[in-house]
């Protein structure tokens, strides 16, 4: 029976795999990008903080390549997951003290003339003495989905 040996370079591997300019780094960099991009076509938002905070970073650690993507904002999790009987606590939402505050306080999205929205001041405000919170979208995993050429799960 023959013998094969293979003896790899092994600087040029690390260098392929984990180097800042190795094909590997710039593959999840540019899935980076398209998450991103997409991300901020698919989350719905009122005023585009949400939007201008959505961004990703690659880290190199030893034997593999990380990119994140998101939001450091709180509600960005919120309308990924979903709140009140869609989150986690499956309960509609109330005000926190009952005995003191009645109901909860809303400015919801209005329209001015000529069917512009209407400044965030000057929106009309709604009252309710529980809301049943929002349902989950998944605007990041489906942003990840369109821009990973791979096979995605989510845990």
């Amino acid at each position: 029976m023959a013998r094969v040996r293979v003896r790899l370079n092994q600087a040029a591997y690390r260098e392929l795999v984990n180097g800042p300019a190795g094909p590997v780094v710039r593959q999840a960099e540019r899935i980076g990008r398209r998450t991103v991009n997409q991300a901020k076509k698919n989350v719905k938002v009122d005023d585009g903080h949400l939007r201008t905070s959505i961004d990703h970073n690659v880290t190199v650690f030893p034997g593999r390549v990380v990119m994140r993507a998101g939001s450091p904002l709180d509600y960005g999790l919120y309308l990924h997951e979903g709140t009140g009987l869609y989150g986690p606590k499956r309960r509609v939402i109330r005000p926190l003290n009952p005995a003191k505050t009645k109901a909860l306080r809303f400015e919801v999205k209005g329209t001015g003339r000529g069917g512009r929205g209407l400044a965030k001041g000057n929106r009309p405000v709604v009252f309710a003495k529980f809301v049943r919170g929002i349902k989950p979208d998944k605007w990041l995993v489906r942003a990840f989905r369109d821009a990973c050429p791979y096979p995605v799960r989510e845990r």
